[in-house]
């Protein structure tokens, strides 16, 4: 287990505090606080979450190692569970827990976040909160969330654009692993983009001595129309990768249509062929050129013509092409 807790200096920068251990009083005083906790067992979760005596429901949602609520909002405190952008190919998809107490913020999370990261990095040095309380760290950890989801549907189009010009190029090299690759991972950003949005939409309904939409409302009201820039985002690169993998079933449609062409066209050399065999095969002795000693090379020089001529007609009509 590794806990974190930082406070929120007057400049609106992140101040990393020493104590590990935390204090009922966090809920009370005036001291804003980001404890950010990785990869704690439900147990020592328990124990570390004891002093702030939270809501059975509140504490089984925290404690729990699959997603169990998405949003539940009490008088003392709103939990939300935001999935993040990474595990596209894991079957059980990585998320932050968000505690969201009076004037304390605790993240929850299972396995080391990149987001996680890049905001202490970043909230560290020069780039400040809108404002020095928790409410503006909520804003920012959900900014940033939403935002790496977005990069990382934009580096699926970036991929879609490289592989559409190389298919452009030479058909046959298109990598049908590849587009199935980037369909799964497309579709889990636009799962985790709706889960943000649904967040960001019932946010705007909560009035709570832990989370006060109407004194927050400047910059979370900017939550919705972000994500529907993002949702339009995500849906552009879906319809790419789809267009990616109309391209590969044409592709393949063509391959089959012209290896029907060619078995077409010689059933149809071989159809004449089977006619001459077929009457030369009864069991008559009176059928023609039966009794001419060349006869039987005067038949196969008869069905290698009709062949030469069947094939010759249909290369002059394009089949061949």
């Amino acid at each position: 287990m590794n806990v974190r807790v930082f406070g929120i200096s007057d400049n609106s920068t992140l101040i990393p505090l020493p104590e590990t251990t935390l204090s009922a009083s966090w809920v009370q005083d005036d001291i804003h606080r980001w404890i950010d906790i990785e990869a704690a067992t439900p147990a020592e979760l328990e124990d570390l979450l004891a002093p702030f005596h939270l809501r059975p429901e509140v504490l089984a949602a925290c404690l729990t190692p699959e997603r169990s609520e998405r949003m539940m909002s009490q008088k003392t405190a709103l939990y939300m569970e935001v999935p993040t952008h990474l595990g596209w190919d894991q079957s059980e998809k990585p998320y932050v827990s968000f505690l969201c107490l009076q004037t304390t913020i605790i993240t929850i999370h299972r396995d080391r976040l990149h987001t996680i990261e890049d905001v202490i990095r970043d909230l560290d040095g020069d780039v400040p909160l809108y404002a020095n309380n928790s409410s503006a760290l909520l804003f920012y950890l959900l900014v940033e969330i939403g935002k790496q989801t977005v990069n990382a549907a934009l580096r699926v189009r970036e991929a879609a654009e490289q592989l559409d010009q190389a298919c452009h190029q030479d058909p046959a090299a298109l990598d049908p692993q590849k587009i199935s690759t980037l369909r799964r991972k497309i579709s889990h950003y636009a799962a985790v983009h709706d889960d943000h949005a649904y967040c960001a939409g019932v946010l705007q309904t909560v009035e709570s001595a832990a989370f006060s939409f109407r004194e927050q409302s400047r910059f979370f009201g900017e939550t919705l129309p972000l994500s529907g820039l993002a949702g339009q985002i995500i849906a552009g690169t879906a319809d790419r990768v789809s267009s990616l993998q109309r391209d590969y079933d044409a592709i393949v449609q063509n391959r089959v249509e012209s290896r029907l062409q060619f078995l077409t066209i010689l059933s149809a050399v071989f159809l004449p062929l089977t006619l001459i065999s077929g009457l030369y095969g009864m069991n008559f002795n009176d059928l023609p050129g039966m009794g001419i000693k060349s006869g039987y090379l005067i038949v196969i020089g008869i069905m290698l013509a009709t062949a030469v001529f069947t094939a010759g007609y249909f290369y002059i009509r394009g089949w061949f092409d």
